[in-house]
């Protein structure tokens, strides 16, 4: 059993670090283009960026993890309601499977409820996320900008009836999408 890790907003001098984790977390992931920690950095250039939502897990002085919230927008017709895109959630590979991502995800949602954020969407493994109270997408009327998987497109209200009369299609900063 390893001792257990903190979980704290990113510095102005962990990009490198954060970079790390992100490239050992996805090196042997099927689905990965191996390119995330580019779209962190995109993103962290952006307006969508909220340095708040940028959490590392720390075990002594070395990043385990790290978690992404980025601002989203589900914009329909009559409206356009605020969101979060979770991306990328990243634990090194001696870490995974000890509650480092758990941790992260928590942290991330408590601290996004404390500024006003009501809601996350996902792209992610259902059998994970929905331990955190993720329910598919398409039991709403919102759609993503692009094709995946059903069961793999995942929203958690982050207060009750936030998702209540939301519809539309979720508007990624273009960062995210130039992945």
């Amino acid at each position: 059993m390893r001792p257990s890790t903190s979980v704290r907003a990113e510095r102005c001098n962990d990009a490198p670090m954060i970079a790390d984790v992100i490239i050992r977390a996805y090196a042997d992931v099927a689905y990965s283009d191996r390119r995330e920690h580019l779209m962190v950095e995109r993103l962290r250039q952006s307006d969508a960026f909220i340095p708040e939502l940028s959490l590392v897990a720390c075990f002594e002085d070395q990043a385990v993890g790290h978690i992404l919230m980025t601002r989203a927008h589900i914009v329909s017709d009559r409206s356009a309601v605020t969101t979060l895109g979770l991306a990328p959630l990243s634990v090194v590979p001696s870490y995974q499977g000890l509650g480092v991502g758990k941790q992260l995800v928590r942290t991330a949602h408590k601290k996004a409820a404390q500024l006003g954020f009501q809601s996350i969407v996902l792209v992610g493994i259902p059998d994970y996320y929905t331990q955190f109270g993720y329910q598919r997408l398409s039991l709403y009327p919102v759609t993503l900008p692009f094709d995946a998987p059903d069961e793999n497109c995942m929203i958690a209200p982050l207060v009750p009836g936030a998702l209540d009369h939301v519809t539309g299609r979720v508007k990624y900063a273009e960062a995210w999408l130039d992945h």
